[in-house]
């Protein structure tokens, strides 16, 4: 039957799948402990971000983990927007979004074996816990230094995870080169030293965090021009990384109306958009990191963007 979840997860259009126990997210507590000992501001973030502990206390019936890869490094990304947007926000998906898998086909199949599943989403009350933790002891890749979850096609994956009631495993072998012991380009390329040493980050210190969930403000201890032209999250310590293979992101497939929307949401237009012009075509493409509510602290980053791009010739 594990055979069998891993070639509907296949045909369904993922690129891989793992299951593993509930029991082994026994180890995980230890390392969160850690994380919160070494960074305690740290706390506040992953409290707000989604349920990361108490998997078996919120799911008492569940016995397996199905988590499943989709590699979205695949799709084309206008160049005019690298820098500016992150691509894990603007190329993930909605659940009911056509973007190359079939996520009800796949959840319908459990309903058809029986088979009771919960999840589906990465944050909030879907979660199913710590979904990049699940997938290493899944066999899917490795977590690097700088925090991401990689697979053979480096870090930008989506993934999605679900309980369910039956006591099955799949454990793969993928093979994901580790790190260099001596290698610190994410740590460097990290203007605001969020990533402190390796696999360790201080998440308040993100540029990510404070351009989507910390309503753009500016934290003390941080300037302005730490944020360069990033108006939505921040790709500079993955696309500093040796192993994100494809670096080329003006190539590749076709996703949504990207490219046709990008020289209208380039920070020096935002004064002519409307509100409800951002929600739909920006926030709504921000995989629940930026909300409705919003649009205001949007309208900052951009500025604050803009702002940059106007000092930048200075400092070179």
């Amino acid at each position: 039957m594990s055979k069998e979840i891993y070639n509907c997860a296949i045909q369904c259009g993922f690129d891989n799948c793992g299951i593993i126990s509930v029991n082994a997210l026994n180890g995980f507590e230890e390392l969160y402990q850690k994380r919160i000992s070494d960074v305690p501001q740290s706390k506040f973030f992953y409290d707000n971000v989604g349920d990361l502990q108490g998997t078996k206390e919120r799911f008492p019936w569940a016995k397996s983990i199905v988590i499943l890869t989709f590699n979205y490094g695949k799709y084309c990304y206008p160049k005019e927007l690298q820098g500016k947007y992150a691509k894990a926000f603007f190329l993930q998906p909605h659940k009911n979004s056509d973007f190359g898998f079939d996520l009800q086909r796949f959840e319908q199949w459990f309903v058809e074996h029986e088979i009771h599943a919960e999840g589906g989403e990465q944050f909030h009350h879907h979660s199913v816990g710590p979904l990049r933790y699940i997938a290493a002891k899944a066999g899917l890749g490795i977590i690097r230094k700088n925090n991401f979850f990689y697979t053979e096609n480096g870090s930008y994956n989506m993934l999605i995870g679900y309980v369910i009631d039956k006591e099955y495993e799949l454990i793969q072998n993928t093979h994901v080169i580790p790190c260099g012991e001596k290698c610190d380009l994410c740590q460097r390329a990290c203007k605001t030293k969020a990533l402190q040493s390796q696999y360790t980050i201080d998440p308040l210190k993100c540029v990510s965090y404070w351009t989507t969930f910390g309503n753009s403000d500016i934290p003390q201890g941080l300037s302005p021009e730490m944020f360069e032209e990033w108006v939505c999250g921040c790709d500079n310590c993955q696309d500093a990384c040796p192993h994100n293979i494809r670096h080329d992101w003006n190539a590749g497939k076709h996703f949504s109306n990207l490219k046709e929307i990008a020289p209208m949401i380039l920070p020096r237009n935002y004064e002519n958009l409307s509100d409800e012009f951002l929600i739909e075509q920006v926030i709504s493409k921000t995989a629940d990191h930026l909300q409705v509510s919003d649009v205001q602290a949007l309208r900052k980053n951009a500025e604050r963007s803009l702002n940059y791009q106007q000092i930048k010739p200075k400092n070179k």
